[in-house]
């Protein structure tokens, strides 16, 4: 695994800069909101980097507005190439010790940076990140508007070595499978974005960066705002990009395979066919035929992996029973998803 870079001291860790990479496409109805919960920041050492992707709406000028407005706000602009390529560039022109990505239609706490930073001091973290709340335009915009410096501080776990493997891989796989969070640059090195992928691009970074081993920060305090849009570049993909799903998931269980280690790769079979059949419930809602038949070629694939028939029966038989009789796997779907909420409550009783 790759060895960290010399830990400053705490007070050259709050004279550090803090780059704010935001790629943005045609964001005209989110940027302003995006933008200000960066320069509302209780931590002001930063450049805001927005990385425009080609963008044929209004949002450029917005961007312009507000570097004359702040200095630390500066556009740059490339020809349309996609999220990655976005934020490479933004990887190769920041000055920053630490990285912070936002997405364009997205927001964060005004004190999420400040104590991002302090777990830098504190904690000696290289990675340090906080949850996600999921909400829509119109919840997002009251969350806003409600919070402030003077809130509650949030509580703050720790793990390095195996430790913060184990925490990509099993305890907060969804958590930290996006890139809401401040990375040393230093540790990023020359570790870029997968440019060629589609979807799952993040998760497949953090994968690649959790596999250095490095000193990590989590808190489970939701201060990222991710805008549920359903008409998103995301949301489309997942809709029109069937194959694409899986390719990030596939990678990482590949590569934990050819490790050797199984655990991991285990999970993330798992997480592959559990994938699967909920986008062939999407496509079947859809009425999506070519989709259906392209996710009964992919399935059929899998079932020829070493990995799937390491699987215990009961995911292999709902996998085979969502393509050959797909009633009877909604039916065990709701039956399944009772039986974990049962089992869920007899545990958080027994607390």
């Amino acid at each position: 695994m790759g060895g960290e870079p010399g830990v400053q001291t705490g007070e050259e860790i709050f004279m550090c800069k803090i780059s704010v990479i935001i790629p943005m496409y045609n964001a005209e109805s989110y940027i302003r909101q995006c933008i200000r919960s960066v320069i509302g920041q209780t931590y002001r050492n930063l450049e805001i980097l927005v990385i425009d992707d080609g963008s044929t709406d209004g949002s450029p000028g917005i961007c312009r507005q507000f570097s004359l407005a702040d200095s630390r706000v500066r556009l740059y602009r490339q020809e349309n190439g996609g999220v990655s390529r976005a934020r490479n560039y933004g990887l190769d022109i920041a000055s920053g010790e630490y990285i912070f990505f936002l997405d364009s239609d997205d927001a964060i706490h005004p004190l999420l940076l400040e104590e991002m930073m302090g777990q830098v001091q504190t904690q000696r973290a290289r990675m340090v990140f906080c949850d996600c709340a999921r909400m829509d335009s119109l919840l997002l915009e009251d969350t806003m508007d409600s919070v402030s410096a003077e809130d509650e501080r949030p509580g703050w776990l720790t793990a390095e070595g195996a430790g913060a493997e184990e925490w990509f891989h099993i305890t907060y796989t969804k958590e930290l499978s996006g890139i809401c969070g401040l990375i040393s640059r230093a540790c990023i090195g020359k570790l870029r974005f997968e440019e060629g992928l589609a979807i799952g691009e993040d998760t497949l970074f953090m994968y690649r960066m959790f596999r250095k081993q490095l000193r990590t920060a989590y808190s489970p305090c939701a201060w990222y705002y991710y805008r549920m849009d359903p008409e998103s570049a995301s949301h489309v993909a997942n809709r029109c990009l069937h194959g694409q799903c899986f390719v990030c998931h596939m990678m990482i269980r590949d590569s934990e395979y050819q490790e050797g280690d199984y655990r991991f790769a285990l999970r993330w079979e798992e997480r592959l066919i559990a994938r699967i059949r909920q986008q062939y419930a999407n496509c079947r809602k859809q009425r999506d035929e070519k989709g259906c038949e392209e996710l009964r070629e992919i399935a059929a694939g899998e079932r020829k992996s070493p990995l799937y028939r390491s699987l215990g029966f009961s995911r292999r038989f709902l996998l085979g029973c969502c393509f050959v009789c797909y009633p009877v796997s909604v039916l065990l779907d709701r039956m399944d998803i009772r039986l974990w909420k049962w089992k869920e409550a007899i545990r958080n009783g027994r607390k």
